[in-house]
């Protein structure tokens, strides 16, 4: 069976379909294999069963038209991550057929990687999508969900957030740590001007310090729960009590204290692999 011919019939349907449903690579290829049995082909086609077994994938790729000019990538009717152009559409659902249908598929190397300020997903060397940041708030929690929505699909545990961010910004733990009292700052202070000059966005994971230079990644835990999450300072503060860090909205939602609003916490500073 002629693979390749295969993936072309696929780009070419993908490119030219205007769906509201489902389209699986494996219909592609099951349609491709009739074609060559039928008795109008004049040649004579033997398939054994292990032809016909290894042409069957064990994850079928497909993809759905949510809006006009998006569409989901699913894995096994599982959706995991969003496509806004049709041309890449086809791109993405071929490479996943190929990727997640090899002999040598690795599911744990679906992998998050920041590069040049891109937010992307790959599989070992190969692009699988990107999280523009000018269209997401946060684009570090939609790059975890998307890979951990590839992964859980391909059956292997999900990332924690940590693991994805220390993995994204490629970080290692380091023995400096810093106990203290978090608070956290929120809608008031949407959109104005921190200290290293960036707008403040409360949906993004950042925090303020007095003192540690700006982009200084930290990894704050939570001492109540053991919840934690990466957060980079780009802001000066608290200048309230005995408070140490001031951390923004999303990040107390992920360490479960932006109801409490005071929680003793343990920022284990990170460096750069």
């Amino acid at each position: 069976m002629p693979t390749s011919s295969a993936l072309s019939v696929l780009c070419f349907c993908l490119i030219v379909a205007d769906v509201s449903l489902p389209i699986f690579a494996d219909e592609i290829v099951d349609q491709t294999i009739s074609n060559i049995l039928s008795p109008s082909n004049h040649k004579k086609a033997i398939v054994s069963n292990d032809l016909l077994t290894s042409i069957q994938p064990k994850y079928a790729i497909a993809f759905l038209a949510k809006s006009a000019d998006a569409w989901m990538i699913m894995v096994n009717n599982q959706p995991v991550f969003l496509v806004k152009d049709l041309a890449n559409v086809a791109i993405a659902v071929t490479q996943l057929t190929i990727i997640m249908n090899a002999p040598d598929f690795e599911p744990n190397h679906f992998e998050p990687m920041v590069i040049n300020g891109e937010y992307i997903g790959k599989y070992k060397d190969a692009t699988l999508f990107r999280v523009p940041k000018s269209e997401v708030v946060n684009p570090s929690l939609n790059l975890t969900q998307w890979i951990n929505n590839l992964r859980v699909a391909a059956m292997v545990e999900p990332l924690t957030l940590v693991e994805a961010q220390k993995q994204m910004y490629q970080l290692a733990i380091t023995n400096e740590e810093i106990d203290g009292i978090a608070s956290w700052y929120g809608p008031y202070f949407q959109g104005r001007q921190t200290a290293s000059g960036e707008q403040f966005e409360q949906q993004d994971f950042t925090a303020a310090h007095k003192s540690l230079p700006f982009n200084t990644y930290l990894k704050v835990t939570n001492q109540a729960n053991g919840k934690s999450v990466v957060v980079r300072i780009n802001d000066r503060g608290p200048y309230f009590g005995d408070r140490n860090l001031d951390l923004s909205h999303a990040a107390a939602i992920a360490l479960n204290s932006d109801e409490v609003g005071v929680v003793a916490v343990t920022a284990t500073v990170l460096a750069s692999n």
